[in-house]
């Protein structure tokens, strides 16, 4: 295993612990020799040197003793009685409880042999005091039984917190329903309140708009237009800070993004690698099934795409890749299918992971709306909007938008894509029953059928048919004459005539898309 350089926190020191003793549990290394074995995975030049100083004491002692001489040595002074501390004063806040009882475990289970870990109890003591009020009124009346284990304690206050959470959602539903009604049908009578109750102070500065250099500034560093922050988790619509005061605000620059950029620590990785020094090029071992491949293959999934100029649903296969930021598709795509360009309101740049410093970043400047749908038509995607590419290796390439816009989970070790709303994997659609389907008959079948409907109607019903004949002809008999008149007596005034441009011209309709509450019973 190796121990990359970074900051030793308690998390490493445990991963680093567990890679070794796995490292001897496969290798069946003798007790004596354990802390040799390990030396050369300490990259870190520090490490290198603790361990050279004291590598006399070190390699003679058990590897017990090597972490916890590791431990003294690079955690922080009281590490065990901050941690239990972190542990006993986390609450659940606007978390899912399993979420953090999650993370409580976890963090409790770094200090596992430690006089500050705490027993099933207490941990149970803990979450029970610090979950959220609505969900302690929940636990309470149902009444959980005391004898019950710290598993199945944590599995029956999850169903608990998994309702509130659902009555949670449809409240907030409600309630985005009822501002969405009361913006589209506003009264008069709020819009006169709403105007009066408005003040303006003449006297007061107002706050400028912005310029290019700014809103490229706040682009490019993650920023919001509304409180013109730098590196901030929301956009604009959902900014709560406001915008900032007029008097005091002063015109962004370079150095205010910088200074505002989140400093990051780096953190010492640890790889359970564990190479072979016995076996030769080209051999095989059984540590091939520790190792990851070299490759895996691509997650293609067949689509159908349409446009303007399609006549049909034409299909393509995309790759799906959650490690790009983008949707990209080939401009050939867009060309054949007629799709309609829209310009980009600031070029995006991008580069490839092949590129040297000469070489010059890629630049995209269009981009098409899609909906791509599967194979079976069983599922169909949200509106997402993908940028031209073009000489694009793939078709299409679905990126960390089309994931996250129609909630997608993957899979890697199950090859699975799957929409967390409905369960539907699109990489592994379900299979449909063969439907049974009637025969339809042929042209001579029905010809008999008919015949013989005629046959039986004229022998059983002959005269009640016959009756009803002369009754219609007496009724109608200006339109059943005894013979029609001769094609010289018929009339050859022309009325109206109409003249087609081009009688042979196929008319094609513009095709729309279907709004989502009528796709159903389409």
């Amino acid at each position: 295993p190796k121990l990359t350089a970074g900051d030793i926190t308690p998390q490493v020191a445990c991963d680093w612990e567990n890679a070794c003793q796995t490292y001897f549990l496969h290798k069946s290394i003798d007790e004596d020799d354990q802390v040799k074995m390990i030396a050369s995975g300490m990259t870190d030049p520090r490490l290198r040197t603790w361990y050279l100083t004291q590598r006399a004491i070190l390699s003679e002692g058990t590897f017990e003793e090597y972490m916890t001489a590791f431990k003294e040595a690079w955690l922080d002074s009281h590490w065990a009685m901050k941690l239990r501390k972190k542990v006993l004063g986390s609450q659940q806040g606007n978390r899912s409880f399993y979420e953090w009882a999650l993370d409580l475990q976890n963090q409790n289970a770094l200090l596992y042999g430690n006089p500050s870990h705490l027993s099933d109890i207490q941990l149970r003591s803990q979450l029970e005091a610090n979950v959220c009020d609505e969900l302690t009124i929940r636990v309470l009346r149902a009444k959980l039984a005391d004898n019950l284990t710290l598993k199945n304690w944590i599995e029956e206050v999850k169903h608990l917190d998994d309702e509130r959470l659902e009555d949670l959602a449809s409240h907030r539903k409600i309630a985005e329903e009822l501002h969405k009604s009361s913006k589209r049908n506003p009264t008069s009578v709020n819009k006169t309140s709403s105007s009066s109750s408005k003040t303006y102070n003449s006297s007061s500065p107002r706050l400028g708009t912005l310029t290019e250099t700014e809103r490229a500034l706040l682009m490019k560093h993650k920023g919001c237009f509304k409180c013109r922050k730098f590196y901030v988790s929301h956009q604009s619509k959902d900014c709560t800070d406001g915008a900032p005061e007029a008097s005091t605000y002063k015109t962004l620059t370079e150095a205010d993004a910088t200074a505002a950029k989140p400093k990051t620590k780096p953190v010492a990785a640890v790889g359970a690698v564990m190479p072979s020094s016995v076996l030769n090029d080209g051999s095989d071992s059984e540590d091939d099934m520790y190792v990851a491949p070299f490759e895996t293959a691509h997650l293609m999934w067949p689509c159908l795409l349409t446009g303007p100029s399609s006549a049909s649903f034409e299909r393509v296969d995309a790759l799906i890749d959650h490690g790009s930021h983008l949707v990209l598709i080939d401009e050939s795509i867009v060309k054949r299918l007629g799709l309609r360009r829209r310009k980009l309101h600031a070029n995006i740049e991008a580069n490839s992971a092949f590129m040297d410093n000469s070489s010059l970043p890629f630049s995209f400047s269009e981009y098409v709306l899609l909906s791509p749908s599967s194979v079976n038509h069983d599922w169909t995607s949200r509106t997402i909007r993908a940028i031209v590419a073009p000489n694009l290796a793939v078709p299409l390439l679905l990126g960390g938008p089309f994931l996250s816009h129609n909630c997608l989970v993957i899979d890697h070790d199950c090859r699975t894509c799957i929409v967390k709303e409905s369960n539907y994997d699109l990489l592994n659609p379900p299979e449909h029953k063969p439907s049974v389907t009637i025969p339809i008959p042929t042209h001579g079948q029905v010809r008999q059928l008919r015949k013989n409907v005629v046959r039986e109607l004229k022998t059983a019903n002959k005269e009640h048919l016959e009756r009803l004949n002369k009754e219609m002809r007496r009724k109608y008999a200006d339109r059943f004459p005894e013979d029609i008149p001769h094609i010289n007596q018929l009339p050859t005034d022309i009325v109206h005539r109409i003249t087609l441009k081009d009688p042979n011209k196929i008319i094609q309709c513009r095709r729309y898309n279907t709004p989502r509450k009528y796709r159903e019973a389409w």
